[in-house]
């Protein structure tokens, strides 16, 4: 849906400044009336004029999350006049200092001249038609976009405000002072201006109703072309416009000065009963059908099912004024203002903390009540959450100031039994703490990490020194000395079937009839800490959070099952299962929250399915912290309505199940931004056909996708030199070398992360050969050898008589002479010919080689990448010849700081690997620098004056499992980082790569 916009100059000080109506006291007094009756009637045939929302319900303007870009963020100014989204998922931004193109990570700006081809910098509006994007400047100049660039389109010679292409493939022009242009082929076929009967010539805005009938938005009212006449049409009460939307139902909704109007041949009504008195200048209908109004100087607006909401600066907004407004393919609404760029996403996670009244941020444990309320235990108190708000509860202990809470259980008669930290078991009622509980009334400890209410009326404590069973005032106590696995106690649970299960840091154990059973998960890859328990209702399943996932059990024989990373989940440790009541498990971790298909999480531990799809949120999906386990029981709970809470180290969240929808594959578009040959950029297209003797091959690509774009993923295939996808993880480029004459397919493909892979994008080119590299040339020569060979027989046979000795000495040396031959030619095959390292071929050779024993005996394996910093311009400053005598003094710089056993090879170009067998990372890392080192120290001054040079160096270490492709583009990771850091540095990849200064090695 594309977007209204007036510019701001135009509303409010245009050169027609007679377009805006200035009202008297008594017109004022009128409307005012007026408007209160049409508010009592309308409010009964509110559905008469208000907007036909769609199935989808609105959300509240608070529960979206807001992100912002200026210019500090690469926007080449703040105004956003429009903003676009073309058809393969680029978006675009219209300023005053050029039009820019957003991939998710940075924006690409194309100003005027030779990059827009515009004669102004200052781009006004964007069209997105099915023949590309037309931008339009502020000097009345036109550009298309298409096949990766601007192409200018004839004008009219007249400031452009608006384009429309409408049914009949005519395209109309509305203008800034000089009417509206109809246009077909670049040439024009009807001009109307004001002597023709049109109100103004300002126009703003075009749009074609379900009819064919053009509708004009002007300065001075609204206009109607029907056919290719214009037609008479009632006016607004006020006649500035600067909007027009054709909403879901075909009407034509009017922006004006003072507020929204719908029009039709007959007459102009209110769109909503309840006064909207700001002047609009943009609007958007959204997928659940809520009107987005974006004013001059109100803010943003929305009106939907939940009524009239406004975002203003208070709120995040960057500035009152909002000239643009669009929807994206995702359902993210991004508003333009003059203060910068806004997105507004729709989270599924409600955040509650100390500002909304929460009696701490650091929520440690929750208690869903029988009556609907929650309670919230933190580290300086507890709180309850109820219909009628957040109420902090100060919980008065003698000598004390409010204790830690880090656990929480219901008692009879609505009392409460509060765990703390250092203080005991406290017993609460009506908010009042009258017992306290310690190791003086025979509690094993003060710190209380679990409390449970049996179904026989004890209440079981878990403590950091053993167990505890509190019944008709006494404590009975268990340790490790009556079969516990550990006497620190972590959670507590009651089965369905009266069992006792007992968490802790070693394992878990069962309580039945006053016996201790422990439960052995030692096969489950060695898990330990239990975090927490879910039973399902009226079933023999049992479910335990740990360090190394979710762990089943089953009562019936006793069985235990994991599903944990080797089974597909994102993380290894989960506290405490939530069932929603939906088919899901959520499963808190201390990086978000993951949830799961119960049923699956089923057949996964039945061995039928081998892994388990999920979705993973965390703080860009609305929490203000992705840490949710804060050494406590019960960090999750579900309450009577269905919310699932969740407690964070920056308060605590809530969110409804079906807020959510359990996906697991994505659509996620992807382009290739640039293709680049020898470091020159080429036209992406398929069937590229490049001259023989290309050494260096580059893609850059991007996911097209806005909602976390920092977690999109890639994965590369080459075919004809890939063998299967390379996982890129977010690297966004992809480079070969050297690569032998053939015909390839690049494949790319992005996900977001835990998500399936989107359809690939490919392009096809072909590596000529040279002519020694042809089949038929290498025929032709063993032709000729065989006949040379033949020829030389008969000489042979002819003289054999008379010169018997001599031909058997010309057959010695001419069969030495074909061994050295042989051997040069392999030698060749091997070597770089400039800088007599080893060339890729030899190299490839070493790592299989050293992989191969690798596999026999484990020892370490490191790779080094290392890249000529800014090597290009030593080429373009002092020659190719200097260039060629810097590769060979950096080759053999490498050679003099290493060993023997060590490989070094020219990689291509700039670019040289080394291979350290039996070398771990940290002794790789001392090579690496001390090799930076004696670049950067080395005096180039005899090739050139006042040179200086220095490399970058990126290295990996072989893991176990891991081969020599992963290892390699591991390398590239940290060489490609090194360089993002200012080059000139030994990066080393880890889970985030680690740059290694020369003061940390010595350190």
């Amino acid at each position: 849906m594309r977007l209204s916009l007036i510019s701001k100059r135009s509303l409010l000080a245009g050169p027609d400044k007679s377009a805006v109506l200035r009202l008297s006291d008594a017109q004022r007094l009128i409307l005012s009336i007026a408007s209160s009756w049409l508010l009592i009637i309308a409010s009964l045939f509110y559905s008469t004029y208000a907007l036909a929302f769609t199935s989808s319900t609105p959300i509240p303007l608070s529960r979206y999350y807001q992100d912002h870009w200026t210019t500090q963020e690469g926007l080449p100014q703040n105004t956003i006049n429009d903003i676009a989204q073309t058809p393969e998922g680029y978006l675009w931004i219209a300023t005053w200092e050029g039009v820019a193109r957003y991939n998710g990570r940075e924006f690409k700006v194309f100003s005027r001249a030779t990059d827009s081809g515009l004669p102004d910098s200052g781009i006004r509006d964007l069209v997105v038609s099915d023949e590309g994007l037309l931008a339009l400047d502020s000097r009345g100049g036109i550009s298309r976009y298409q096949q990766q660039h601007f192409i200018p389109q004839a004008d009219v010679g007249v400031m452009i405000n608006d384009v429309l292409h409408d049914s009949q493939g005519l395209t109309w022009l509305a203008t800034e002072g000089d009417g509206l242009y109809l246009r077909k082929d670049d040439s024009t076929e009807l001009h109307i201006k004001s002597e023709d009967g049109l109100a103004s010539n300002y126009v703003y805005r075009l749009v074609e109703d379900e009819r064919g009938h053009i509708w004009v938005a002007t300065a001075k009212g609204l206009a109607k072309v029907v056919g290719r006449q214009l037609k008479p049409v009632a006016q607004v009460p006020n006649v500035s416009i600067g909007a027009l939307l054709k909403d879901n139902q075909g009407r034509i909704l009017i922006g004006s000065e003072q507020g929204v109007y719908i029009a039709d041949d007959q007459d102009i009504t209110p769109f909503h009963p309840a006064a909207i008195p700001d002047s609009i200048i943009s609007m958007l209908q959204d997928n659940s059908g809520a009107l987005w109004l974006g004013t001059v100087d109100s803010g943003l607006i929305r009106v939907s099912e939940l009524g009239i909401e406004r975002l203003d600066v208070a709120q995040g907004l960057p500035e009152q004024y909002v000239p643009s407004l669009l929807q994206d393919k995702e359902g993210s609404i991004w508003v333009g203002t003059n203060g910068g760029l806004m997105r507004l996403r729709e989270v599924s996670f409600i955040n509650i903390n100390e500002q909304d009244g929460l009696a701490g941020n650091y929520a440690r444990t929750l208690l869903a009540h029988s009556d609907g309320s929650v309670w919230v235990g933190s580290s300086t108190g507890l709180s309850r959450i109820s219909s009628s708000g957040i109420e902090a509860l100060a919980l008065t202990i003698p000598d004390s100031t409010a204790p830690s809470v880090l656990s929480l259980a219901q008692g009879p008669e609505d009392e409460l039994w509060v765990g703390t930290f250092s203080h005991g078991l406290l017993h609460v009622k009506d908010k009042q703490v009258i017992a306290v509980y310690g190791q003086e009334q025979g509690l094993p400890a003060n710190k209380i990490r679990a409390i449970l209410p049996a179904a026989d009326g004890s209440l079981w404590l878990g403590t950091s020194l053993g167990l505890s069973q509190f019944k008709n005032g006494t404590f009975t106590n268990f340790t490790t000395a009556n079969g516990l696995p550990n006497d620190v106690i972590m959670s507590l649970h009651q089965a369905d079937n009266g069992d006792i299960w007992v968490g802790t840091p070693l394992g878990a154990a069962i309580i039945r009839n006053q016996t201790i059973t422990e439960v052995d998960l030692s096969a489950q890859e060695k898990a330990e800490f239990v975090f927490g328990f879910y039973s399902e209702p009226g079933s023999e399943y049992l479910w335990l959070g740990t360090d190394r996932g979710l762990v089943r059990y089953r009562t019936q024989d006793n069985s235990v099952a994991l599903v944990g990373i080797a089974q597909g989940l994102p993380l290894e440790k989960i506290f405490q299962p939530v069932a929603d009541g939906k088919g899901s498990l959520w499963l808190p971790t201390n990086k978000g929250v993951t949830r799961v298909s119960l049923a699956e999480a089923h057949r996964v531990a039945d061995g039928k399915k081998k892994a388990i799809k999920f979705t993973h949120y965390g703080e860009k999906d609305g929490l203000t912290s992705s840490q949710t386990y804060s050494g406590a029981s019960n960090n999750a709970v579900m309450d009577n309505a269905g919310n699932i809470w969740l407690t964070t180290a920056l308060g605590m969240m809530y969110t409804q199940p079906n807020w959510h929808t359990l996906t697991s594959s994505s659509d996620l578009p992807v382009v290739l931004e640039t293709f680049m040959v020898g470091g020159e950029a080429q036209v992406i297209k398929d069937k590229t056909v490049l001259d023989a003797g290309t050494s260096r091959i580059q893609f850059n690509y991007a996911g097209l996708g806005y909602v976390v774009p920092e977690r999109i993923q890639y994965r590369t295939l080459l075919v004809g030199f890939d063998k299967d996808w390379v996982n890129r993880g977010q690297q966004a480029i992809a480079e070969y070398t050297n690569l032998a004459p053939g015909h390839y397919v690049f494949k790319v493909a992005a996900r977001y992360s835990y998500q399936d892979w989107g359809p690939p994008t490919q392009v096809s080119f072909t590596i000529l050969p040279f002519i020694w590299q042809l089949p038929f040339f290498w025929s032709i020569l063993a032709c000729l050898l065989v006949i040379s060979l033949w020829l030389l027989m008969r000489m042979r046979l002819r003289f054999i008589r008379y010169h018997a000795q001599e031909l058997e000495r010309q057959v010695a040396d001419k069969t030495q002479e074909l061994k050295h031959q042989a051997q040069a030619f392999a030698r060749q095959a091997r070597a770089d010919s400039l800088t007599g390292l080893p060339n890729r071929r030899a190299f490839d050779e070493a790592m299989a080689s050293a992989f191969s024993r690798a596999e026999r005996t484990p020892l370490p394996i490191t790779l080094v990448v290392l890249d000529i910093d800014h090597f290009k311009l030593v080429n373009d400053t002092w020659s190719h010849e200097v260039g060629d005598q810097v590769l060979k003094v950096v080759a053999e710089l490498i050679r003099n700081e290493i060993r023997e056993v060590d490989f070094p090879a020219r990689w291509g170009g700039e670019e040289f690997t080394i291979l350290l067998p039996n070398t771990d990372l940290m002794t790789s890392v001392l090579v690496a620098e001390r090799l930076r080192e004696s670049v950067m120290e080395h005096d180039f001054g005899y090739l050139a004056a006042d040179f200086k040079l220095t490399v970058s160096i990126g290295l990996a270490e072989a893991a176990p499992g891991m081969d020599a492709v992963q290892l390699l583009a591991n390398a590239d990771v940290a060489l490609y980082q090194a360089k993002g850091q200012g080059r000139n540095r030994v990066v080393t990849f880890m889970t985030e790569p680690t740059t290694m200064s020369q003061s940390s090695v010595n350190e």
